[in-house]
């Protein structure tokens, strides 16, 4: 088991594993976080936008519903042009007989909302109608101009296409029928009266369209009463008060042979025309009527199904008139103009919703409740986007989160560096014994052997003792460089070296190398070629035995690994370029594989075959290259002419 977690392999395996761990959890916690932040941020949103959509609803039901109250309270004679008032009196306070006051609707002259287009009524027998669009007398009548009938809001031709569009649409039994269907019980009963004989008719139905006389009363004065079309007495108003006479006894006649029943067929037909029946008799002799109870429903608002448009939006009531022999059943409403009514509650909410839409809530569709109106069945459609919660950008949370992961990550690459720097530096030691193990073990023995024995006279000759004592000279300087090299990155890694700076010209600098190696390369079996195309005078500030060491450990290296070259050149170049002296050591040996060009000049690294080609502990050219920082210089590697050899070249500032 400990064998599997050593080395770095095993290392990175631990590493990999705790850094594992550490994301994994950190990174629970962080979508946990995140998801109960955004959840709290959705709550906020759903909540701001339920409170701008009652704030919008309130908007909305608040522009119409005090008209759709007014028009639910709205009596039932409104929808007649003209009605008799159960009570009407004089300036005496006596009554007036029922049907001798005749009052026009207000729905002729009242300051209605432009998008109310329509009131009607509506039943089986007659289909649509419309206080605000008579017909034949009645018509007449109300556009007298002796009458002084407020005329604001009748009789236009939108309002007559409008009828004649909805009783092709939706005929008038099957508008009661879903009436009856869907409204609630009656809530309001009330009385009106009706007439129950009609003088004109003697089958009960008044032509609203005909084109005869209408009779003259004569009244007090002398002056006849013409109560259609507001006509002036004729002079013969004896022969017209007889000709009404004789007609009035004619109807009389009739009616006293017909049943209750038809009489109740008469009022009904009398009063389903908007009360023309009404203008048939005269305040000396006016028509009987009859109260009559009604009972109203609450006003319903329903949509009404188009071919291939947008529905209509129909506010519905159902009305019941009925005594012990008598009941007929009525629908009375307003009929809205939908887009123009939208448009205005639109600009209710453009700007809590300025994208925002109504759209009809249709019989069986779920509605929202949160968005549809109390007033009308109508849902209010928002943005998608109104209910996204905005970005909150930096919250705390996110900040706490990131300063987590940046700790975690800080943390986790500090684990990584150290753990690598122990193994590196465990690799190092390692490879440090071995190679000063190996390298003190060679140049010992060799010393111990000779010098045993030339002590113990083993050697007589004089030639062969010369030949000794220079092997264990050549040892004892191997031994010496490699000490010397030991001890001085030993005080590389624990302490920066102080530079003993000073001016030394180029030619100064080249000519001690030469001194000191140019018999070391000889006994190498190297020759040593010093060329330099920089000026003579040409200044270095630099430490020279420091710049000189760098020099020698690069001719070193081209000694001992060269040994086996054809070429036995090793050359030594000084050029100066721009504010640089280049100074390069060049071989003609196997050279250094590209891959390791770098690693080269790492401590105790060494290129493959090096330990055949020669000794050594692979501190040479680290050391090389960190005095070369220490002068402010650089030192690289690259391949010699022709890709033959190596090439070093230190660059020293001039």
């Amino acid at each position: 088991m400990r064998r599997l977690f050593r080395g770095k392999a095993g290392a990175l395996a631990v590493f990999l594993l705790v850094a594992g761990l550490v994301a994994g959890g950190l990174g629970w916690v962080t979508a946990a976080a995140l998801r109960l932040e955004r959840e709290q941020l959705q709550a906020r949103a759903d909540a701001e936008l339920t409170q701008k959509l009652h704030l919008a609803l309130w908007r909305l039901d608040g522009r119409v519903a005090p008209a759709l109250a007014l028009e639910d309270n709205r009596p039932y004679n409104h929808y007649s042009a003209v009605f008799v008032p159960t009570t009407a009196l004089r300036h005496d306070g006596t009554a007036w007989p029922h049907g001798a006051v005749i009052e026009p609707s207000p729905l002729l002259h009242a300051d209605l909302p432009d998008w109310m287009r329509v009131h009607f009524q509506a039943d089986e027998e007659s289909g649509w109608e419309s206080p605000q669009v008579p017909y034949g007398m009645l018509r007449r009548r109300l556009l007298n101009p002796q009458a002084h009938v407020p005329q604001c809001n009748l009789d236009t031709e939108d309002r007559r296409r409008l009828l004649e569009e909805l009783e092709k649409a939706v005929p008038a039994k099957a508008l009661l029928a879903t009436i009856k269907e869907r409204s609630a019980p009656p809530a309001v009963h009330d009385v009106t009266l009706v007439p129950i004989a009609n003088p004109w008719d003697n089958n009960g139905v008044f032509n609203n369209d005909t084109q005869q006389p209408e009779p003259q009363v004569k009244q007090a004065g002398g002056q006849a009463n013409a109560p259609y079309a507001g006509q002036n007495a004729q002079p013969n108003g004896k022969a017209e008060s007889s000709a009404r006479f004789g007609m009035r006894s004619q109807v009389q006649s009739e009616r006293n042979t017909s049943s209750r029943k038809d009489d109740r067929e008469v009022a009904w037909n009398t009063l389903r025309r908007s009360g023309a029946g009404w203008f048939l008799s005269s305040p000396q002799d006016p028509a009987k009527s009859e109260e009559v109870n009604v009972h109203v429903s609450p006003l319903m608002p329903l949509w009404l199904p188009a071919d291939g448009g947008e529905p209509r939006l129909l506010l519905a009531r159902l009305v019941r008139l009925e005594d012990q022999e008598f009941s007929k059943e009525v629908c009375q409403g307003v009929v809205p103009d939908w887009p123009k009514l939208k448009a205005l509650l639109r600009e209710q909410v453009a700007d809590i919703f300025p994208e925002a839409d109504l759209q009809p809530v249709l019989p069986g569709t779920p509605a929202d409740a949160e968005r549809t109106m109390s007033a009308l069945p109508v849902q209010l459609v928002t943005d998608p986007s109104a209910g996204a919660p905005a970005d909150p950008g930096w919250t705390p949370l996110r900040i706490g989160l990131a300063l987590s992961w940046t700790a975690a990550l800080v943390a986790l690459l500090a684990g990584a560096l150290g753990c690598w720097s122990l193994l590196d530096l465990s690799e190092r030691r390692i490879r440090f014994v071995s190679a000063v193990t190996h390298e003190l073990r060679t140049p010992l023995t060799t010393l111990r052997l000779y010098l045993d024995m030339l002590t113990g006279g083993l050697v007589k000759d004089e030639k062969q003792k010369e030949e000794y004592l220079h092997t264990l000279n050549a040892e004892t300087d191997r031994l010496n460089r490699l000490v010397g090299n030991v001890l001085d990155f030993s005080r590389l890694e624990n302490q920066t070296p102080r530079l003993n700076k000073a001016p030394v010209t180029v030619a100064a600098l080249l000519e001690g190398v030469r001194d000191t190696w140019q018999g070391r390369c000889q006994g190498a079996g190297k020759e040593l070629i010093v060329e330099t195309t920089a000026p003579a005078e040409t200044l270095l500030d630099t430490d020279v035995a420091l710049a000189q060491q760098v020099l020698g450990n690069l001719l070193d290296n081209a000694c001992k690994y060269s040994r086996g070259a054809a070429d036995p050149r090793v050359w030594l170049r000084a050029s100066a370029e721009g504010g640089q002296l280049a100074l390069q050591v060049e071989d003609r040996g196997p050279g250094v594989a590209a891959g390791e060009r770098r690693s080269i000049f790492r401590p105790f690294r060494r290129g493959k075959g090096a330990d055949v080609t020669a000794g050594g502990v692979g501190l040479g050219l680290a050391l090389a290259e960190r005095w070369a920082r220490l002068l402010g210089g650089q030192l690289t590697l690259r391949a010699g002419p022709e890709g033959a050899g190596a090439c070093f070249r230190l660059e020293l500032p001039v």
